[in-house]
């Protein structure tokens, strides 16, 4: 979901390399209490911001995608094959890598052969800027779509923990750095995602929700696959830090770093604990065991709607944001941490800003709840910049599963 985080990505085109300016972003009255993405709707921000992050974690998986996709089942020339991306955003995730595969399933197939490619999200998601990159009226990443005949593409403006799609479907479908945004969110009395000091209760129901997600998400998948069908997904990682041994997970420092200020402004009086506690984030990052208990027990619902996990690694990303200031440190002598602020707090954002909104006492005008959240998001640029990258820095561990449909 983009979403969800957060957050979909693939091989490093030159464009990667280019700064993107912050867009600024306004709220409106009438928009529910939702998750919606930052930015400006129909700008591409989602793309030109986390998707600089995001658009690599593909790459951990693209050779076992482009191989196994030849290998699902499709032999009647006359139907369709059909592509899904659940939490797409704005579509820059994927853009590659379903370039790659379309050509390669052509190939196999033959060029008449058609196709359909759907883009799965919230009913809030950015889906102007996807049908822009799709159009090439955004044109990076290059949409495949402006080079490809008999391929069409659709958008599904529904939660993933429902059916998307019709049954006995999709053949190949994908999943990218969003499936660690739950249904519900936890509660957390004094942070705003657990740590260190949360309590057993705390993290026991967080635990639990995320283990029933995950099986809703895999039966729904299930569902919709045809026989034969592949999953890929790519998700967040909990983790033991191999030098501390304490237990890390995916974008550890920022939520830290965001928890930190938040509290100060709690502690403070600018919002109200009550606010400060509404603002959990609706997420879980999970461990390998957790992600493949599902498939462990033959009997369970998982296993017995069909799915059959081929594989199961954890990889850990690079942070860019990091590799773009050490690359400009090591080149040019220049150590510019205010830009590198900048540029990390610009992307995760994106994700996080509907949070800290929707957290806000409904009490306090639009005007009111933007400041402080522009507030925060200032504070954190600034801590930041303050900081070493070298120390701050996420490398971002994901968990990459390939499933197939029995």
């Amino acid at each position: 979901m983009s979403t969800r985080i957060l957050f979909s990505t693939i091989r490093r085109c030159h464009w990667l390399n280019k700064g993107f300016a912050a867009v600024p972003v306004r709220y409106y009255g009438d928009i529910p209490k939702i998750y919606r993405p930052y930015g400006k709707t129909g700008d591409g921000n989602y793309g030109s911001t986390l998707g600089k992050q995001n658009v690599g974690y593909i790459e951990q998986v693209r050779e076992t995608i482009l191989s196994l996709a030849k290998t699902i089942p499709f032999t009647d020339k006359d139907s369709v094959f059909n592509i899904a991306d659940y939490g797409a955003a704005d579509g820059s995730t994927a853009m590659a890598i379903f370039g790659e595969l379309l050509a390669t399933l052509k190939d196999h197939h033959g060029p008449s052969t058609q196709f359909q490619v759907i883009y799965e999200d919230l009913e809030m998601n950015d889906f102007n800027s996807l049908f822009k990159r799709m159009s090439g009226i955004i044109p990076d990443p290059p949409s495949y779509l402006l080079e490809m005949d008999n391929v069409y593409v659709l958008a599904s403006g529904t939660n993933f923990y429902k059916q998307c799609v019709p049954s006995n479907s999709i053949h190949f479908m994908m999943s990218m750095a969003s499936v660690h945004w739950l249904s519900k969110t936890p509660i957390f009395k004094d942070s705003i995602y657990k740590d260190a000091k949360s309590s057993t209760e705390e993290t026991t129901a967080l635990n639990k929700l995320a283990e029933l997600d995950w099986e809703t998400f895999l039966l729904r998948r299930s569902r919709e696959l045809k026989r034969g069908g592949l999953l890929v997904v790519g998700t967040c990682a909990e983790f033991e830090d191999r030098n501390t041994g304490e237990n890390r997970y995916t974008l550890y420092s920022l939520v830290g770093l965001l928890n930190e200020v938040w509290k100060e402004y709690s502690e403070s009086g600018k919002i109200s604990k009550g606010e400060f506690v509404n603002t959990n984030i609706s997420t879980c990052c999970r461990t390998m065991k957790e992600m493949r208990k599902p498939f462990h027990d033959k009997t369970s619902p998982v296993s017995r709607s069909g799915l059959t996990l081929l594989s199961a690694e954890a990889v850990v990303n690079p942070d860019v944001f990091y590799n773009d200031w050490r690359e400009k440190k090591d080149k040019e002598g220049i150590d510019d941490r205010e830009e590198f602020a900048r540029l990390y707090v610009s992307a995760h954002r994106n994700w996080s800003n509907t949070t800290f909104m929707n957290g806000l006492s409904d009490s306090r005008s639009l005007e009111e709840k933007e400041q402080i959240v522009d507030g925060l998001y200032d504070d954190v640029k600034k801590r930041i910049s303050r900081m070493n990258p070298e120390i701050f820095k996420d490398d971002v561990k994901l968990i990459y599963l390939v499933i197939r449909k029995e």
